[in-house]
Parts: C-alpha cells; structure tokens; sequence
C-alpha cells in the first residue's frame, strides 16, 4: 500500500511539473517581466545601487549596470560601479510587483522593476553625479554617515 501512494504522488508530480513537454501556451506578461528580474546571484559580496537601491553582486553591476539608473553608466566601468554602488545598506525587500507593493511605494520603489532592494542605503555619491542626478531632476536613496534617514534628497 505504502509504494502504491508513493507511485500515485510521483505521477502526479510528474503530470504537474514536467519540464520536458513544451504546451506552447505564453507567459502572462506579468510572470514573463518578473523572470528578467534582476536579483542577486550571490549571497555574499552583494552592493546596493546608491540612487535606487537595487541589489546585485559587483559582477552582475558591471555586465549589465543598474536597470533602474542606465544613465548611471556603470555597465563594463569598474570605477563607476563603485562610486555609484555600496556595500552598506540595511535590510533587503523582494518587490516582485512594484506598481502595486505598498511597501515598494513606502521604500518609494513603486515605479522601478522588480528585484530585490535595500531598505535604508548609507553612502554618498561624488559631488559631479550628484549635480548629473540634479540636472536630471532624479532623487537618490543614499544618505551619508550620521544624516536624518527621514529627509529625502
């Protein structure tokens, strides 16, 4: 009796998640956006985007750069990736649905993709990308050392 109920759940499992058939059927635009997602590859070495707060590896800032920030340049920029990325946040949020999350609007993520964020970033960009970001009319997330995490930039 015991083997017959493990058989039965083996088929079912079989029947449910068979990756070999293809059903042609397309993703939901939902599902098909939240599989390009970017997230961390890695558990450890991981950086925050200072202006949005993504967060991925250093390697994964270098081949593609911030989905978020394209302006920031730091795909292929070792040096870019490093005045615009940091290593010090606190807390990490997967915010798979941004538009309707509220706490993607609370970290005011709401209108960036789907990843995973830093909850409070401490860091500072370098005087010219801040006067870049404020020429662009952008807001960033990082605060330096010591500042008040309830005034925004």
């Amino acid at each position: 009796q015991r083997q017959n109920n493990t058989t039965k759940i083996k088929m079912m499992d079989d029947d449910r998640y068979d990756d070999d058939e293809e059903d042609g059927e397309p993703l939901p635009p939902k599902v098909e956006e939240l599989a390009q997602a970017p997230v961390p590859t890695a558990i450890k070495g991981v950086r925050s985007c200072m202006r949005c707060g993504i967060i991925k590896t250093l390697d994964q800032f270098l081949e593609y750069g911030c989905e978020n920030c394209p302006f920031l340049d730091m795909a292929g920029n070792h040096e870019r990736c490093n005045l615009c990325t940091t290593a010090f946040f606190e807390g990490q949020v997967a915010v798979m649905d941004p538009g309707e999350s509220w706490t993607a609007k609370w970290l005011r993520v709401d209108t960036y993709l789907p990843g995973v964020y830093a909850i409070s970033i401490t860091g500072q960009f370098d005087r010219e990308i801040e006067e870049e970001l404020e020429s662009r009319g952008c807001r960033w997330r990082c605060r330096p050392v010591g500042s008040d995490p309830n005034v925004m930039a």
